[in-house]
């Protein structure tokens, strides 16, 4: 036996040892913030390159819009190596998406995608450089766009995220109702959700997780929904 070998069944060993599951290891692993889904160190130094670039400012709005696409797809590719294929400008009929992210062939056949049920067979990201927040526009615009592409979860990538403090009338509030009515969830990741990853604080699963989290369950209701006593005499 390799030493390589030698280290996996140590690693093997100590997992069946623990009681996790390999799907359950990675659940905890973003719920409890684990430096298992965080990138490398050769791949962080690329992703803080980037954001460096970005917030020192002085770029054009095309290359923002670029170095933002770039740190998008650092993010997804490289924060757990042959998790997620990223197709980059992908192009609908109608629309062109930034980013489309699916699992790949060994996570799906390695069951590894039942970690992370929120993210679907595929799911969009789109980043967004404007020089202030998201408006509520174009919120509703990538709403559609993931109806058009029967996408359940959209994660924006926005420098200075989106507008509003939850107001029904905004962009916070917009999310909640299109998760309230339709079940797709938008995730917003700003600079300070980037930051978070730069200083290895946190892994991008471990935000979204907690994002995602908390907007569905400040939008399911069912569960305080109860029979009233007078359903049974209505014919």
């Amino acid at each position: 036996m390799d030493l390589e070998e030698q280290r996996f069944r140590d690693a093997e060993r100590l997992l069946k040892q623990s009681g996790y599951t390999l799907t359950e290891l990675l659940i905890a692993s973003s719920r409890y913030k684990s430096t298992l889904l965080m990138m490398s160190d050769d791949d962080l130094v690329s992703y803080r390159m980037l954001y460096d670039c970005i917030a020192k400012g002085g770029l054009t709005k095309v290359e923002k819009g670029k170095k933002l696409e770039e740190l998008s797809a650092i993010l997804f590719q490289k924060s757990v190596d042959s998790l997620f294929d990223v197709y980059k400008n992908c192009r609908t009929s109608t629309n062109e998406i930034d980013l489309l992210i699916r699992w790949t062939e060994k996570a799906r056949l390695s069951g590894l995608q039942a970690a992370f049920p929120f993210f679907g067979d595929s799911f969009l990201c789109e980043c967004k450089n404007y020089g202030g927040a998201v408006k509520v526009t174009y919120v509703g615009k990538f709403s559609s766009l993931m109806l058009v592409t029967d996408s359940y979860l959209g994660i924006m990538i926005s420098w200075e995220g989106v507008t509003g403090r939850g107001k029904w009338s905004d962009s916070q509030g917009l999310i909640k109702k299109i998760a309230l009515r339709e079940k797709r969830y938008i995730i917003v990741l700003d600079k300070y959700d980037l930051k978070k990853i730069y200083d290895k604080k946190e892994s991008v699963f471990s935000i979204i997780y907690d994002k995602y989290t908390a907007l569905r369950n400040e939008t399911d209701y069912d569960q305080y929904i109860e029979k009233h006593e007078a359903e049974d005499c209505i014919v």
